[in-house]
């Protein structure tokens, strides 16, 4: 089963992602210039390592899940490449900077730590950041506040914190409030990517045709095409100082 899990939530999370890496990855790249090489870890379908080509020539996306990568969001700059949760396969020293977009929760450890240090450049970002959608308003408006009511364990605020940083440095760390206008059936998309909001809408409304009942769930309720979502973002950045 999770398996297909990863299969269908792929598939959602491929469909549709919030705009919203660049808008926080120029909170603190704005004005430093292109880089070389940049390195995405736990790059998902790839709409974090989209964003980050803003900034680097070259991008490698790294991930752990096969069903995330065979999504992948093809880029004439990017490079997918498998991850084994163990180690880089990539040389001393490569990359002049390291994002982790909402990734690090599921990662975290001190050779995860290492690791990023040894293929970063002394003097390169390691930049954390991660955003939260406050969608309780809208899963009040279809009903399903008491399905939705246990509260997830997941840290959208998760960095290096309680791990030896020696070797890095903390520039900068800000949380800030964001607002977005997405379409019902993106929103749909962008519920059903979640596991665990899968598995609670899947036992609410059933398997079959999920997707198209979520999306008649939420035009019933909400009445329009189109509605307008706040969220929160979480940003901390570090420099190599090894």
């Amino acid at each position: 089963m999770p398996e297909e899990y990863d299969h269908i939530t792929a598939f959602h999370y491929s469909a549709f992602r919030p705009p919203l890496h660049k808008m926080i990855l120029d909170e603190c790249l704005e004005n430093t210039g292109k880089f070389c090489m940049g390195l995405d870890i736990g790059c998902g379908t790839g709409q974090s390592s989209i964003a980050l080509t803003n900034f680097c020539n070259k991008v490698i996306g790294i991930d752990p899940s096969e069903g995330m990568l065979k999504k992948s969001i093809k880029h004439p700059n990017i490079e997918y490449r498998p991850y084994n949760k163990r180690d880089f396969n990539f040389v001393d020293d490569l990359f002049d900077l390291a994002t982790f977009a909402g990734s690090l929760y599921y990662a975290k450890s001190q050779k995860l730590l290492d690791e990023v240090v040894r293929v970063t450049k002394c003097g390169s970002k390691i930049i954390v950041y991660d955003f939260e959608l406050l969608l309780d308003v809208i899963i009040e408006k279809i009903n399903l506040n008491n399905l939705f009511r246990e509260k997830s364990l997941y840290d959208h605020q998760v960095n290096f914190s309680e791990l030896n940083q020696e070797k890095i440095q903390l520039n900068k760390k800000s949380e800030n409030h964001l607002s977005l206008e997405i379409s019902i059936s993106n929103l749909s998309h962008l519920l059903l990517s979640s596991k665990d909001n899968y598995n609670i809408l899947n036992r609410f409304l059933g398997k079959e045709n999920l997707y198209k009942k979520v999306n008649e769930q939420l035009y019933s309720k909400c009445k329009t095409e189109k509605i307008l979502i706040d969220a929160k973002s979480y940003l901390t950045v570090y420099q190599n100082i090894k």
